[in-house]
């Protein structure tokens, strides 16, 4: 488990399993109103009090590089206090961002969840641990087009996220984000899914769970006509005000409620769909009194500022503008709002509740005083306390009595019960706290390459010249705030951190010849840094530790090395060396054995075909290096006529082994090759022209039919309508790209 920042009377986060026990609310909201979320009939309530709950929130962009910036301790607190949130939705991005339900357009693999799933787990636990500490909700969406195909991935998923946080009250689970026809996500596919995942779910913990319908989730309707049979469902919608009116899609919430299933709105804007274009007042607050009138909890797409500084695309749907990532309060006091992002404010902040008074609602007394808020930075309170009354406090860590006087020792709340029963809260807001330039939690550090933090990224060289590697922090000896500050490391056999002269041709003019703080990459593994700075004015004492992890970087193989075609007896001039680009020896196999006779690798790097037509996958690999991870990687070769080859039966049997079994297979691959089924008929797209095999296995594993044929770029369709009754898996293949798909034949 790592370590995240430990700030002044921030609590360090252990074992995700007693996260509960040891993140505590450092704010009143409406978790500590409501307690964890259940249903009853079409009302969503609070399993505290029985009352039903109504919540305005926002989401998150992607939780890729092009949102992860704003999955930040300081950017949702700030949200909380400014914007007054109730809730907000972690859009975790799981493979692909294509709307459709395709995989044309993959999530940055260095922070999707298939590619990366501990980056993103890591994350996860940091924002769970900040809803706590905001006493706010968390939505956790596996934000796809396609979860369907994804049941294996998001049941493990959802299984691990429900055994760390089935004591959670704040954390509701979206299993589906958007459904779509493109990927076959009709309601029957979606229910299929929540079949699987739901129990899993409900095996540890009876939160809430939302569940996407048909159509980019504008049905609920069908999810109430053929509901999913578990307790604490409800169906989701998602609307945006510029394309969907309410008088066309409203009466899909109302005929759920109707029905008696209630429905949350998981995601809207003021826009059009594509999160482009003006946004609508006029439509938007007909939606927003929809949503007040029938209490339908709801979350505004998008935290974000309208230009990614990672790709450059606008979305006038984001709450901020300009094209810088905000990640300090300071920023964010001074960002601007788009037009959409001045209509989200002021529905948040009219609606706002004061929680606090709702907590101690009939408890009140002659020994009662009005909530009070002081900041961290005061010692005491005088002037609140009754005289003749005494009090306990919940939480003296935060707040105690000393005769007339509230002492304030950390921020959060207390509640102070007076000897007549009656129940007061203090409450001690956070005062901001100091980052060093170029230092962030969570680092990641990888030789001769970069490092990595949640919103930063800077190569790391040999900038002193004494042989290892180093990333430049700042040659400043003060805070972004203006605060001398001390670095020290805990592990500096590890990671160490010392001022050094910066000598390299790496060197910026401002920093060549001058002492520059650096993180100096000693050995693999973790090290912990703490950074020390006493207050200054407006800002608190820092005393935080921060997490750098210096791993080994990946060996790359030259972008010559590809799939290709060549004619018999000819060459391939380059792209098959005996060396990675890191200096590893390659190893090559052909279709999986160590040599063949339909082609010849050269020790100059070309190849050369043999004089039989043939498809051969050629397979590299690179051992492990001292400072670089092992490699492999695959391309198919096709030599000659690509619709003969000689070695058929080979090929198809190093793409599908016998003693491969059919449950290791593996569900949807590949950015080439898209199946889906439509009752009878498989439908399947190719990329490129080329061999096509589909091989369909019964239920107990036997391969009940093998076709096979050559196919051009584009779609195609084949009728299954022969084969009996039961299920099957379809494995597709063409070249190295696979797809498998489960399909029932009624």
């Amino acid at each position: 488990m790592k370590l995240t920042k430990l700030l002044t009377g921030l609590l360090a986060c252990a074992a995700i399993p007693a996260l509960a026990a040891i993140a505590t609310p450092k704010k009143v909201g409406p978790v500590s109103y409501y307690g964890a979320l259940h249903t009853s009939g079409s009302k969503i309530i609070g399993a505290k009090n029985n009352q039903q709950v109504m919540l305005r929130g926002v989401s998150l962009f992607w939780s890729d590089a092009t949102g992860l910036s704003y999955y930040n301790p300081n950017v949702i607190g700030w949200v909380v206090d400014n914007f007054k949130i109730d809730v907000f939705r972690y859009a975790m991005g799981v493979e692909y961002y294509d709307s459709n339900g395709g995989t044309k357009n993959k999530v940055d693999e260095s922070t999707s969840y298939k590619a990366s799933p501990e980056s993103q787990f890591s994350m996860i636990d940091k924002m769970v641990k900040t809803a706590i500490e905001n006493d706010v909700y968390i939505i956790i969406d596996w934000h796809s087009h396609r979860a369907h195909l994804e049941t294996s991935l998001a049941n493990s998923f959802f299984k691990t996220v429900s055994t760390k946080y089935k004591d959670v009250p704040n954390v509701i689970y979206e299993i589906y984000n958007e459904p779509v026809s493109g990927s076959g996500g009709d309601w029957g596919a979606i229910k299929n899914y929540a079949n699987t995942v739901v129990p899993t779910i409900r095996a540890n913990t009876q939160n809430l769970i939302i569940v996407g319908t048909p159509n980019w989730s504008q049905h609920p309707e069908q999810g109430a006509r053929d509901p999913i049979q578990s307790t604490n469902i409800a169906y989701v919608l998602h609307f945006y005000a510029a394309s969907h009116s309410r008088g066309s899609y409203g009466g899909n919430v109302s005929s759920a409620l109707s029905a008696g299933y209630p429905v949350f709105i998981s995601e809207w804007g003021t826009t059009n769909a594509d999160g482009d274009g003006e946004p609508s007042s006029g439509a938007t607050s007909e939606w927003t009194s929809f949503m007040d009138q029938n209490n339908i909890p709801n979350c505004n797409w998008s935290l974000r500022q309208q230009t990614s500084d990672v790709d450059q695309k606008s979305e006038k749907s984001a709450i901020f503008a300009g094209d810088k990532s905000l990640i300090t309060a300071a920023a964010l006091d001074a960002a601007s709002l788009t037009s959409s992002g001045k209509i989200i404010k002021d529905y948040l902040t009219k609606n706002a509740r004061s929680w606090a008074d709702s907590l101690v609602k009939g408890k009140g007394g002659s020994c009662a005083f009005k909530h009070t808020t002081v900041k961290q930075t005061e010692s005491k309170v005088s002037g609140k306390l009754v005289a003749g009354c005494t009090y306990t406090s919940s939480d003296e860590k935060v707040a105690s009595v000393s005769g007339s006087d509230i002492i304030i020792n950390d921020y959060g709340f207390a509640i102070l019960t007076g000897n007549d029963g009656s129940q007061s809260i203090v409450s001690v807001t956070q005062v901001a706290g100091q980052t060093v330039p170029g230092l962030e939690d969570n680092m990641n550090c990888t030789t001769g390459a970069s490092c990595k933090g949640p919103s930063i990224t800077g190569m790391t060289r040999d900038f002193d010249e004494d042989g290892k590697s180093e990333y430049l922090l700042t040659a400043d000896d003060k805070t972004d705030q203006g605060s001398k500050f001390t670095l020290t490391s805990l592990n500096p056999t590890i990671v160490d951190v010392k001022k050094k002269t910066c000598k390299s041709k790496d060197c910026s003019n401002s920093q060549k010849n001058k002492q520059v703080w650096m993180l100096v990459l000693n050995s693999y593994g973790t090290a912990k840094i703490v950074a020390s700075a006493p207050a200054v004015t407006g800002f608190r004492a820092m005393q935080d530790t921060l997490e750098i992890n210096f791993k080994k970087t990946n060996q790359r193989f030259t972008n010559k090395f590809k799939d290709q075609s060549v004619a018999l007896g000819g060459t391939i001039a380059a792209g098959f060396p005996a060396k990675t680009l890191e200096d590893g020896p390659i190893t090559y196999t052909y279709n999986g054995k160590p040599t063949t006779t339909y082609l010849n690798i050269n020790a100059d790097g070309s190849l050369t075909a043999g004089a039989q037509n043939a498809i051969v996958v050629i397979t590299a690999s690179a051992p492990e290096l001292a400072d670089y991870l092992p490699a492999e990687r695959s391309v198919t070769i096709v030599v000659g006529d690509y619709a003969n080859p000689v070695n058929l039966a080979e090929y198809m049997e190093y793409l599908n082994p016998p003693d491969v079994a059919i449950k290791k297979m593996r569900q949807p691959l590949v950015k080439g090759l898209q199946a889906s089924m439509n009752g009878s008929t498989l439908h399947f797209t190719t990329k490129n022209a080329g061999l096509v095999t589909l091989d369909i296995y019964d239920a107990l594993g036997t391969n009940v039919m093998q076709k096979s044929d050559i196919y051009g770029a584009g779609s195609h369709a084949i009728d299954l309508q022969s084969l009996a009754n039961g299920s099957y898996t379809l494995v597709i293949r063409q070249g190295s790209q696979k797809a498998s798909i489960r399909w029932t034949n009624k």
